[in-house]
């Protein structure tokens, strides 16, 4: 596939993002950031911030969801510099980092950002205040890779030590910790179904359900570290690429590579994103060009290939380019192939073959078509005997030909056959079941003695002339328990048109399911699965509507009586339940508080933080998150404490005694590690033997100081 764009920069790139109303943004090694109009690759913004360089194969910058903000892990200075676009204006410079920031990330709703760095740590902060909200699990090694989970509730860090942890933000009450990469991690992406990707040094990829922090699938490896990764809007293809010239292609939907040469590139890449609205991929190289790929440019080819009946060439710019399936002109090429096979099969059926073969030679290089083509050429040599034995009611003779050569089942000849049957068996049945008339029936039926697959339904019919009525019966009062276990004793019923009335019934039943349980229907779909079930290959999915049903009527009944500590379980058990909208009416209700209590804990206002959150520290999944948050409030007042110390005042004990309170409450963490390192640089005789160390998750609320000195 050939660029139909290549814009130059001539710096390493960095960063692409796409940011929405037809632009994207892109952040070179020299942080320099431009923004781009994607209609017609034109400059239309951008500024350059004076900072060290940053590292283009690493993680260290982030532009947010709709362009708001830009975040840069500043080298050398332990910092993350946060800058509001528009106004090209510094908003932050994050701290806390006791080595060089390695990697950072805006969740999606431009409210959060993560920071993970060299020390081995990762921070959560507010984007409007710019202080740390939460610390989330460290790492023994450095931390390479960040992300968010779509809806804002997880994140995720990968570290040097090749392990993940996949964390709940919004509570913080869980957690995992998983080691399944043979090399560093270096990318972490969340996509949709509560699933997530992640790749290392050595080119492993694995895909993962986040919330229960299961591997789900480990895909084809790649050869050479995984830079970057971004998946298509429908959430069906997954490009990556890493320290090679080369953009692979994985599908999504079985989890295999479809090719690891996708496209080959002029130069080593850093950065891959893919544009939505039209369909573009977009990746930026280390020699600063950003190349621009339209998926679906070589449409207008595959349709002049159809056109000119060239199909066979048609067909391999389809398998070099798999998104072509999902135009139209796809459709059309498909169609051609249909209306040709429709069109062959009249002139087998006439015997012309010739006719046949100058039809199907625009197809006859395509491997998957050729067999079908040759198999159909080979089964039609004997088409003329199966013809006659049908005009001569040699019904065995057909019957075992049409067996031995299946095409000559898709043929008006084995129809009408079928038709044949079908009248002829009705009318024996009527013979036997209602006038009793047994010579009629045998009469009737006798140019189909002999052939196998009809042989079950004439025995049966006058051994036990009364099964069909039964069956009959069992259908018209939906009685499809005791119908299928009429048809497993008898298994040639399943030749009768009773038995397909049956399976049609099942396929439209599941439908209906479907639409039930998107309406929220749940009664419904309870009976109607309990019907469902009944139907053989039907039963596992049956019971997964009926579990599904179940979990959410009672979800439905905690939603109603406010037990939120049930609520929040049951969504543990069922992570599904997260993208319930009753349930993110919840989370955003609990969001809209966490963000106000955020401000007073960035004043270090415990009163305010506890007058705001009420009685929402009484759920338990919420204490921790919060407990959290009054940690940082007093770190914010030791913060304090320490710049008066530096001004020259005299507040060595209340310091010290911040310390000896903070221990008591949170226990010695790293936060407070830093702060006693800061204390004794400035000369404070800290002592802190005796003092007792708590812990975070038994923080109690109740009688908490407001001065963590007092």
């Amino acid at each position: 596939m050939e660029a139909i764009k290549r814009l130059v920069i001539k710096t390493a790139i960095n960063k692409i993002k796409y940011i929405g109303n037809s632009k994207f943004c892109v952040m070179d090694e020299e942080n320099t950031l431009r923004i781009y109009s994607i209609e017609d690759y034109k400059l239309v913004g951008g500024f350059r911030i004076k900072l060290p360089k940053n590292r283009p194969l690493e993680n260290g910058v982030d532009i947010s969801e709709n362009g708001k903000y830009l975040a840069i892990a500043v080298d050398g200075k332990k910092k993350t510099s946060v800058w509001d676009i528009e106004n090209k204006k510094q908003l932050f410079l994050l701290g806390w980092h006791k080595g060089n920031v390695l990697s950072v990330s805006f969740d999606k709703e431009e409210k959060y950002i993560l920071t993970g760095g060299e020390d081995g740590r990762a921070y959560l902060w507010s984007i409007s205040t710019g202080k740390m909200v939460g610390a989330l699990p460290p790492h023994a090694d450095y931390i390479l890779s960040t992300d968010f989970s779509l809806n804002s509730l997880w994140a995720a860090t990968g570290s040097y030590d090749r392990s993940i942890t996949i964390t709940n933000i919004a509570s913080m009450d869980l957690s995992f910790r998983k080691k399944s990469h043979r090399g560093a991690v270096t990318k972490l992406k969340f996509i949709p179904n509560q699933q997530m990707i992640s790749g290392d040094k050595t080119g492993e990829l694995i895909v993962w359900n986040y919330a229960k922090g299961k591997v789900l699938k480990r895909l084809p490896n790649m050869t050479d570290q995984i830079v970057d990764l971004c998946i298509d809007k429908d959430g069906r293809f997954l490009f990556i690429v890493s320290t090679d010239k080369k953009v692979a292609l994985y599908s999504l939907e079985n989890y295999e590579l479809i090719t690891n040469e996708f496209i080959k590139l002029p130069s080593s890449p850093s950065s891959i994103e893919y544009i939505k609205d039209k369909n573009y991929l977009l990746v930026g190289t280390l020699d600063g060009d950003i190349y621009i790929y339209d998926l679906l440019s070589e449409e207008r080819e595959l349709r002049a290939l159809i056109s000119s009946k060239k199909y066979s060439m048609a067909y391999e710019l389809i398998n070099k380019n798999p998104f072509l399936q999902s135009t139209n002109a796809y459709k059309l090429l498909e169609n051609e192939w249909n209306k040709t096979l429709n069109i062959a099969h009249k002139f087998l059926e006439k015997g012309d073959i010739e006719s046949a073969k100058e039809l199907f030679k625009p197809f006859a290089d395509i491997p998957v078509k050729r067999a079908i083509i040759q198999n159909l050429l080979r089964d039609f040599r004997e088409f003329d005997k199966f013809k006659n034995a049908v005009f001569t009611l040699k019904y065995p003779l057909a019957y075992s030909l049409a067996n031995q050569y299946p095409s000559f089942k898709d043929t008006i000849y084995y129809k009408k056959m079928e038709d044949d049957w079908k009248k002829v068996f009705d009318l024996a049945k009527e013979a036997m079941l209602k006038e009793n008339n047994i010579e009629k029936a045998r009469d009737l039926l006798k140019p189909f003695r002999g052939v196998s697959q009809k042989t079950p339904l004439i025995q049966a019919l006058f051994n036990e002339k009364q099964l069909y009525n039964l069956l009959k019966e069992k259908l018209a009062k939906k009685d499809f328990k005791e119908f299928f276990i009429l048809v497993k004793r008898f298994p040639f019923l399943t030749e009768t048109e009773e038995y397909k009335r049956a399976i049609n019934f099942a396929k439209t039943l599941d439908r209906n399911i479907q639409i039930l349980l998107k309406d929220g229907d749940y009664k419904k779909v309870l009976s109607y699965a309990g019907i469902l079930e009944n139907f053989p290959g039907y039963e596992e999915k049956a019971n997964e509507y009926k579990d599904k049903a179940k979990i959410l009527m009672d979800f439905q009944r905690l939603l109603a009586s406010k037990d939120y500590h049930a609520i929040f379980e049951y969504v543990k058990m069922y992570p599904f339940l997260e993208d319930v909208n009753d349930f993110k009416e919840i989370q955003n209700e609990i969001k809209e508080k966490l963000a106000i209590a955020e401000k007073f804990a960035a004043k270090g206002d415990i009163e305010a933080i506890l007058n705001t959150v009420g009685n929402l520290f009484k759920i338990k999944e919420y204490s921790l998150r919060i407990a959290n948050l009054i940690k940082s409030a007093y770190l914010q007042q030791i913060i304090y404490l320490l710049a008066l110390k530096l001004k020259g005042e005299k507040v060595d004990e209340k310091i010290i005694r911040a310390f000896k309170r903070y221990i008591n409450l949170f226990g010695f963490d790293l936060e407070i590690g830093d702060m006693i390192e800061k204390a004794k640089k400035l000369k404070i005789n800290v002592d802190l033997s005796g003092v007792s160390e708590g812990n975070i998750n038994n923080l109690i609320y109740k009688n908490l100081p407001f001065r963590i000195y007092e």
